[in-house]
């Protein structure tokens, strides 16, 4: 039941937007009443008909990853229940409210705007393997890549217990399930598994103990402030940057926008140097002015009335 509520919240959140988009083009002229309803008829509300064309067209505007968590019965049913709200509202003519007509206006503008951009922008600003190259040596200082060790650990309170932990180690015991025995560490319940540590993230007694290990190597006991490391080093990676490969993806992702900025940017000027634009600034230094006055008026007026009582 739980899970049905949330399904249908979901639905309730996306379609309130879709319709949302409808209604605004309504405003224009343009709503589901005036489409082609010779198709498949799906539902009527109150002699408004949905066809199987129309929804269809709802159904594709759902993300993928949406669609998994929903099924077509209840978009239907939520459709149904939004056009019947729509209809209401059209009875008391809030299209014909200046506040919300400005809404609906600037909701479509919005959509018109990323759709635009979507067509002009995104769709043309793509990455070549050359552009990544290329930023990839630019800006290689950025990925270098310290020496780094995966490294397990066991934290013990005493030093006695540390000793008794080691001893166990060189009888041959494993570490994971010491450290899952002994360790009172964050990282005992995965056996010590730390992961991977670059250097020059630990307080430097540790790493002066560490960085010395090889693979399979155990640390000698680490006294700290938070009690008593015991260390095994099962790889190690030695310093240097790391290869395009490895950092494509994050690359793609600081590159592509600021491509699609400047893309932007220029797309902007050349519609501005192509555009006829007059402004009338000294209106809004006017308005400021009549805001301001009618502030003033409006203090007097509340320190007359203070004076008065």
């Amino acid at each position: 039941m739980i899970e049905k509520q949330k399904k249908l919240s979901l639905v309730t959140v996306f379609l309130c937007a879709l319709l949302l988009f409808f209604m605004s083009f309504s405003l224009q002229g343009i709503s589901l009443q005036e489409q082609d309803d010779s198709g498949e008829q799906l539902a009527t509300i109150n002699g408004e008909i949905i066809t199987l064309e129309d929804f269809d067209q709802y159904w594709k505007m759902i993300p993928d990853n949406y669609k998994v968590q929903l099924n077509k019965e209840d978009v239907l049913e939520q459709i149904i229940t939004q056009t019947l709200l729509i209809q209401k509202a059209d009875e008391l003519n809030l299209r014909e409210n200046p506040e919300i007509a400005l809404q609906i206006k600037n909701t479509v503008e919005q959509i018109l705007i990323q759709s635009l951009l979507e067509k002009e922008i995104v769709d043309k600003i793509a990455l070549s393997d050359e552009d990544i190259q290329a930023y990839y040596v630019e800006n290689k200082e950025n990925y270098w890549q310290e020496e780094e060790v995966h490294a397990y650990n066991i934290l013990v309170e005493t030093k006695e217990e540390a000793k008794e932990v080691l001893q166990k180690l060189e009888e041959g015991q494993e570490f994971s399930e010491l450290a899952k025995e002994y360790s009172i560490g964050s990282s005992a319940s995965t056996g010590g598994d730390i992961g991977f540590i670059s250097k020059g993230t630990l307080m430097p007694e540790i790493e002066d103990k560490l960085f010395i290990l090889d693979p399979g190597e155990v640390s000698e006991i680490i006294p700290t402030e938070r009690g008593f490391h015991i260390f095994k080093v099962v790889e190690k990676n030695p310093p240097g940057y790391l290869e395009l490969a490895e950092v494509r993806g994050e690359l793609e992702e600081q590159l592509l926008p600021a491509r699609q900025q400047e893309a932007f940017d220029q797309y902007l000027k050349d519609i501005k140097d192509q555009a006829t634009i007059e402004k009338n600034i000294s209106l809004l230094n006017e308005n400021e002015e009549e805001i301001v006055e009618d502030e003033t008026v409006t203090e007097e007026a509340a320190e007359e009335e203070k004076e008065e009582n």
